[in-house]
């Protein structure tokens, strides 16, 4: 959940999980301007932030990173790219932020603690954004930081490759494919460069961490729908985009669980079913490792358990649960 009001925003948030009207642990993804000098949350490092939302909520809500942006959307036509934009020669997008300025507000939240998530569509703002990190690690090193990068639209191998050596995760906006691939492919990439959007095949050979998700409001919420659309890469048209980039049930299943898990710091405490675990999972009718893959995003969920307790139930469909 993305944080961008200042204190206001925050106390109401906390307010929707005390009453109970938020049934949901929360993560939240604070904006970088309010982590300025100056700003809302200037004074505090990752782990007074982390403590403070965990001590107001009785630990259901926590910290996950400090979130900046490099560039706007391929759609757009404001994604930055190295190559110019298929419907239009002229125009490549623009990078938000001066490099220096980028690399040296990133070395400031990297030294506090923070996790940093930077929104990046095209491959040169990617490009940016690992140049930021590559001098930020340069100048404070750390062995296991998992910063990311969101969305990694139009990601190349090189930069698949400097991801790998920094340690970069990757958060997928995999539901492009299903949503603007068509129009990927017809009006601002070409044909080529839309069959690599999201280029999930390319991250499993390079085990990269990742994970996968639907911008909502951008698109509607369904890890399903997500998963589907990494098995099958099926445009809204229904052709295929990017036969070679799909990837297979179980990693996809992996991407949204113990991947996502992991992303956070919390494989110990969740992301699998396992004893001493937080039990925070879905009963679905059917296996989505061998109902057919074009189905996938259409499984009947049968409940929802959030900390070992249902919190939602399907009236519909009946199952059994003690």
């Amino acid at each position: 959940m993305g944080l961008d009001r200042g204190i206001e925003e925050l106390n109401a948030h906390i307010a929707a999980i005390n009453s109970g009207k938020n049934p949901m642990n929360m993560r939240l993804m604070i904006l970088h301007h309010l982590l300025r000098e100056g700003s809302a949350f200037s004074g505090y490092t990752a782990d007074q932030l982390d403590l403070e939302l965990k001590r107001r909520t009785k630990n259901r809500a926590s910290l996950d990173s400090a979130k900046l942006f490099q560039d706007g959307s391929i759609q757009g036509l404001t994604g930055a790219l190295r190559k110019p934009y298929h419907c239009d020669e002229s125009v490549y997008g623009e990078l938000l932020h001066d490099q220096n300025k980028f690399a040296e507000e990133m070395l400031d939240l990297h030294k506090r603690g923070f996790r940093i998530a930077i929104h990046g569509n095209g491959d040169r703002a990617i490009g940016s954004i690992l140049e930021a990190f590559d001098y930020v690690l340069s100048k404070s090193p750390m062995e296991d930081h998992r910063h990311r990068i969101e969305h990694v639209q139009t990601a190349g191998s090189e930069d698949l490759d400097a991801m790998q050596r920094l340690g970069v995760a990757a958060s997928f906006f995999i539901n492009h494919v299903y949503y603007w691939g068509d129009r990927h492919r017809r009006i601002f990439l070409g044909e080529k460069r839309a069959a690599r959007i999201n280029p999930l095949a390319d991250a499993v050979d390079r085990n990269l961490l990742f994970t996968l998700h639907s911008d909502c409001p951008i698109t509607p919420i369904s890890p399903l729908f997500s998963i589907w659309a990494a098995v099958n890469r099926i445009t809204l048209e229904g052709e295929v985009l990017g036969d070679d980039q799909k990837i297979d049930v179980l990693e996809a299943l992996k991407a949204m669980t113990s991947y996502g898990a992991a992303l956070n710091f919390e494989e110990d405490s969740a992301g699998t079913i396992e004893k001493g675990k937080r039990g925070d999972f879905v009963v679905l009718e059917a296996d989505p490792l061998t109902c057919p893959a074009m189905e996938l995003k259409d499984i009947p969920i049968l409940a929802t358990i959030i900390s070992g307790k249902v919190v939602w139930e399907n009236t519909e469909k009946a199952y059994i649960h003690s």
